[in-house]
């Protein structure tokens, strides 16, 4: 905590000079119309988009017989957004959600490892999938620029795919139980006594990979279940873009969905990488104000749009995943949440 503490002030410190350096406010006060319904809209598109994020790993839980209710996986994905914006520990999205799902009845931290690796191969098949098909739209179908350099959209496309390979090695039993193998001796042991030992519900490396290949057997003869997670973890990625298109709407400026597709896909690369300043304060609100600029917009009205987007799908967020998190943790605390 005492780490974090100064890092969320830089954040904050970061986010200032950038509101001071680019005044969106002034932007704001000349717009001659702003369409408050469009803006709720958007704010709302938003909040679907996270309950999707939520549907899309629950369906993968109830696949795998882990007897947990719908409110239970959006209270559980809510409270990892939060802690997460708060605390970005890297995969501690996927941390939290894991060590939840486990005391499920029915969980085993085998499923639930295995459910919230597979949620995050489809968020980047998902990604991939999006980016690539909007730069498809956008370059040879609209025969239009892209709005920003090629080379960050195919890394980001590189990222996503590299992402996708390294979870699948965890996921394939005997690939990952080589690995272990060949690691030096005094990692093997460091990770038998402090991650695969009984405390936390295993006994050892062999039978991790023993759960792992059973839940995915699982899910091999699901794969309905399988498609209706891609789907909707991509749709929940797309929520992105098509808030920042809202909200464009209602500033009177109308911006190609594509577009933003391909923008967000830098913001959200950025995001990812993010380990220091929680929720990126500052840093993503300056690089979607550059990346709006570059679609042609001048830069007062690109930072209001970068502004009200971060409001919608930061703040609000963070207000109503707040929420939902001292509800969870007060019935967590009366033993009425996965128990």
């Amino acid at each position: 905590m005492r780490v974090r503490a100064p890092l969320l002030a830089l954040g904050f410190l970061l986010l200032a000079a950038y509101l001071v350096a680019v005044n969106p406010f002034k932007a704001l006060v000349e717009v001659e119309h702003f369409d408050g319904a469009l803006f709720a809209l958007a704010v709302a598109v938003n909040y679907v988009g996270l309950v999707f994020l939520a549907l899309s790993w629950h369906i993968l839980l109830r696949a795998l017989g882990v007897e947990v209710g719908l409110r239970e996986s959006v209270e559980a994905t809510f409270a990892a957004l939060f802690l997460v914006w708060l605390f970005p520990v890297p995969s501690g999205f996927e941390l939290v959600r894991a060590h939840l799902a486990q005391r499920a009845k029915g969980g085993t931290l085998g499923k639930a490892v295995s459910s919230v690796i597979i949620s995050k191969v489809y968020y980047f098949l998902g990604f991939g999938a999006l980016i690539s098909l909007a730069f498809a739209k956008v370059s040879w179908f609209q025969r239009q620029q892209i709005p920003v350099d090629p080379r960050y959209i195919w890394f980001t496309v590189l990222y996503a795919l590299a992402n996708t390979a390294l979870f699948a090695v965890i996921l394939k039993p005997q690939t990952f139980l080589g690995l272990h193998q060949r690691s030096p001796t005094w990692l093997r042991d460091q990770l038998e006594k402090r991650v695969y030992n009984k405390r936390y519900g295993l006994g050892g490396v062999q039978a991790f990979a023993a759960e792992l290949d059973s839940s995915l057997r699982t899910l091999k003869s699901r794969p309905l279940v399988n498609l209706a997670s891609l789907l909707l973890v991509s749709f929940h990625w797309a929520t992105g873009a098509v808030t920042a298109n809202l909200v464009s709407r209602a500033l009177g400026q109308a911006l190609n969905l594509w577009h933003l597709v391909l923008v967000y896909a830098v913001v959200e690369f950025i995001q990812q990488l993010n380990i220091l300043v929680p929720s990126g304060l500052g840093v993503v609100d300056a690089t979607l104000t550059g990346a709006l600029v570059m679609l042609g917009l001048p830069l007062g009205l690109a930072a209001s749009i970068s502004l009200l987007t971060r409001l919608a799908t930061y703040w609000f967020e963070l207000v109503l995943c707040g929420l939902v998190t001292l509800g969870l943790g007060y019935r967590e605390l009366s033993g009425e949440v996965f128990s």
